[in-house]
């Protein structure tokens, strides 16, 4: 069998898409750019070599068995920050993943001294690389190959994790590949051969990763393999601020822990690590507005709020993408009675009073949500007027963009207005038999 090297035979067998061009190219294959006419998206396509390409037999066995793990994904690492597989083909002749296009490029790119991101940015980018990895361990996956290369930036500091290819599931009865992933990133325990490849050294790997952001090098510079290593298991490195002065103490001690030769000394969850991240907001790290505007920060509070208390993880991500946040000071009018509007808001924090002409009705706390009839029911007239009493918080969903969320999450809205609508009516029911 020939290795398929030509642009245009790979365009005969891939009928279904149109290839715009090449993206890069490895010793084990090619992945193009390529349109989906069906789905009207941009796709690449990774295209594995027939008979290996230019590796040796040994590493052409390896490219492919970690190819076939990666495709066996395909609609199953369903995240915002994870990149999807979309469809697969694993063929003797022809295999071929097809994933999500990402066109930011890698965070390589800011591991230059010269193109640092602030720190505040690397915090962003390493919470929800955190909250992704958490969702894969959630299903079994350990990554084995965290490193800049495979977290994909596609704008501001939103982030996908790509390549599972090196992946281990804890359950599954798979032979487990060996000798995989990038010396720099592995964990002590894994390189002397003491423990496998878990979450913990995942979480080391990304630690090593948040290093490299901050400081602009690898925590650990060698003149050779031997040396490298030698000094990763035996030595620890000077924290982040080292290198770069104005590194904040406190990410300076996160990433420390993160890296901990020890796997008993650093963070034993992925919930862990991206708790102490989140609490990095509430010190003196960036300026207000920047926390304000912290997806993190913002991802905090909805995991707080009852309202959302059964949205699974990957739609709380949806909730942000699709909702408008505001702070607003004391007596401010968010709703006013009358009025006509499809949007709903969410109390993230604060209270607000409910009137109605100049009858109190309720008061409402953090969590609760107003606005919600008028959305149900088509831009129908506001029915009472609703004033912040303090500083608020306040979470915005127009209806137009809740269209554009996954049908479980617009699932999971309807079914907490559904409760939100029975409370009401039993507390009016209950108003109602003491006034009687």
């Amino acid at each position: 069998m020939s290795v398929l090297t030509d642009t245009q035979s790979i365009s005969k067998r891939l009928t279904r898409y149109k290839i715009i061009r090449e993206l890069g190219r490895g010793a084990s294959g090619k992945v193009y750019l390529a349109e989906d006419p069906f789905a009207k998206r941009k796709v690449a396509i990774k295209v594995l070599f027939s008979e290996g390409g230019q590796a040796s037999p040994e590493d052409a066995a390896l490219y492919k068995s970690m190819f076939i793990n990666e495709a066996s994904l395909a609609g199953k690492l369903i995240h915002p920050h994870i990149t999807q597989i979309l469809d697969a083909v694993v063929e003797d002749s022809f295999s071929y993943i097809v994933m999500e296009y990402v066109e930011g490029g890698t965070l390589e790119q800011y591991t230059n001294p010269n193109n640092l991101l602030k720190s505040g940015q690397v915090v962003e980018i390493i919470f929800k690389s955190v909250r992704a990895l958490a969702y894969a361990h959630s299903l079994g996956l350990t990554h084995r190959d965290i490193k800049p290369g495979n977290i994909l930036l596609s704008s501001g500091t939103n982030i996908k994790i790509a390549d599972f290819g090196a992946a281990i599931n804890r359950i599954s009865d798979k032979t487990v590949v060996t000798q995989v992933g990038s010396p720099a990133y592995m964990a002590p325990e894994v390189i002397k051969g003491d423990a496998q490849a878990s979450h913990m050294s995942d979480i080391y790997s990304l630690g090593v990763v948040m290093f490299y952001l901050l400081a602009g090098r690898l925590p650990y510079q060698a003149s050779n393999p031997a040396s490298l290593t030698y000094m990763m298991v035996n030595t620890d490195p000077d924290p982040p601020s080292s290198v770069r002065p104005g590194v904040a103490p406190e990410l300076d001690a996160i990433v420390m822990k993160a890296m901990a030769r020890n796997a008993a000394e650093r963070y034993q969850s992925w919930e862990d690590f991206g708790l102490a991240l989140t609490d990095i907001w509430a010190k003196e790290l960036s300026s207000q507005e920047e926390r304000d505007e912290s997806d993190s920060a913002r991802f905090a509070v909805l995991k707080t709020l009852p309202f959302f208390k059964n949205f699974p993880e990957n739609e709380l991500w949806e909730v942000l993408r699709i909702s408008k946040w505001r702070k607003l000071p004391a007596a401010t009018v968010i709703i006013k009675e009358g009025d006509r509007g499809d949007s709903f808001f969410i109390l993230a924090g604060g209270y607000c009073k409910v009137t109605r002409g100049n009858k109190v009705l309720s008061a409402l706390a953090a969590g609760d949500c107003l606005g919600e009839m008028s959305y149900l029911g088509q831009k129908e007239e506001r029915s009472a007027t609703v004033t912040t009493t303090s500083e608020c918080l306040v979470m915005k969903v127009r209806a137009e963009d809740l269209t554009t969320a996954s049908p479980l999450c617009k699932h999971h809205f309807d079914r907490q207005f559904l409760k939100v609508l029975v409370a009401r009516l039993d507390a009016a029911n209950q108003q109602i038999s003491v006034l009687s």
